[in-house]
């Protein structure tokens, strides 16, 4: 991009104008060829009138820079929609109401009409009424200064992770979950357990009323009570798990509650390693749209606690073309759509196909 006119060069332009200097001599003094001169003349030039109240025409810088301001206005790209247009009323409904990303709004509405940085450039202009950088739920914030830790000990004699085996990482197989609690503060007790499943990212939350091995057992206990020990021990093949002192009792985790047998198998990430369960950490994100840091999760009755884990289940995906967790395990059970290097693919030929293709096997 070349140089372009300031409201000093302007001014310089006038002041030579005045003392009647030639165009190729101002071109040189300024550093603009004449063909940008005579374009800037052109736009500044304005019709007085002169002495004996004739008229004339004479450039001026401040017309000139006016000139310029007033097209700068209607530069640049035009907006797609108004800001009252029935699509971004829904969009703007969605991430009040139901704490949805723009890109999952988007999803939901199943609309390839506006994308996703189109919404986000509207909400910093503020666009979308209501909806400013604070309620976007993945808003840049200032990142705090990591404190130091020490070492954290690693339960010993049980499974690491390292023992899990390799194909679970391919994410092709249902039942393979990733496990943790959720909680709001050190002075509650109350927490979540919360397990999330690798390949659907089917998230199963159960509320505990405190963070310790007893309590995590009789969790896993009543759930394992409500599928029945065949259907818990096949939809929950291996459980990855940290090293909390909640998780610390292995052989009581994978001992069935309903006969003398193992229900499921267990394995510890290393100290301090959270990507090892990314997906139940981007879950627990979900989780905390509903239940922010420092709210005593006591207070929130089964019933609220049911409808934050429908909601997460039924929230829109990217990774699967916009279906849910929901929509995707059932079409994955009927055997329509499976995984292939994390991606949604055809049974038939595992050939990606979109959202709309997959409406069609629903």
């Amino acid at each position: 991009m070349g140089k372009r006119f300031t409201e000093r060069d302007r001014h310089k332009l006038e002041f030579a104008l005045k003392a009647k200097m030639p165009v190729k001599e101002i071109s040189k003094q300024l550093g603009f060829s004449k063909v940008a001169i005579y374009a800037e003349i052109k736009k500044g030039t304005v019709k007085q009138l002169g002495r004996g109240l004739k008229e004339q025409y004479v450039y001026l810088a401040d017309a000139g820079q006016r000139m310029h301001d007033e097209r700068k206005k209607h530069c640049g790209a035009k907006k797609k929609y108004l800001p009252d247009a029935p699509l971004l009323q829904e969009i703007t409904s969605l991430i009040l109401n139901c704490r949805y990303s723009p890109e999952a709004a988007i999803l939901k509405l199943r609309t390839a009409a506006v994308c996703t940085k189109t919404i986000y450039n509207y909400v910093h202009a503020g666009y979308l009424p209501g909806v400013d950088e604070n309620k976007l739920p993945y808003c840049v914030r200032k990142k705090k200064q990591k404190k130091k830790i020490g070492k954290r000990k690693y339960i010993s004699n049980h499974k690491s992770i390292e023992e899990r085996p390799k194909e679970i990482l391919q994410r092709n197989t249902y039942g393979h979950w990733e496990m943790d609690t959720v909680y709001s503060s050190k002075d509650d007790l109350s927490c979540l357990l919360v397990l999330s499943e690798r390949m659907s990212r089917n998230e199963i939350v159960i509320q505990i009323p405190d963070r310790t091995c007893g309590s995590v057992i009789k969790g896993l206990n009543r759930l394992e009570r409500k599928l029945g020990a065949p259907t818990f021990r096949d939809q929950f093949r291996t459980i990855t798990c940290d090293n909390g002192m909640e998780f610390a009792d292995s052989n009581a985790i994978e001992k069935s509650c309903l006969n003398k047998g193992k229900r499921t198998t267990l394995y510890y990430c290393h100290p301090y390693s959270s990507a090892e369960r990314g997906t139940n950490e981007n879950q627990n994100k979900l989780i905390r749209r509903w239940i922010p840091k420092g709210d005593d999760i006591g207070l929130y009755s089964p019933e609220e606690i049911k409808m934050i884990e429908s909601w997460m289940n039924d929230y829109p995906r990217k990774m699967f073309g916009g279906l849910s967790a929901n929509e995707f395990k059932r079409l994955y059970a009927k055997g329509i759509v499976k995984m292939h290097k994390k991606t949604v693919v055809k049974a038939v030929d595992l050939t990606p196909f979109s959202c709309a293709d997959l409406l069609i096997f629903a």
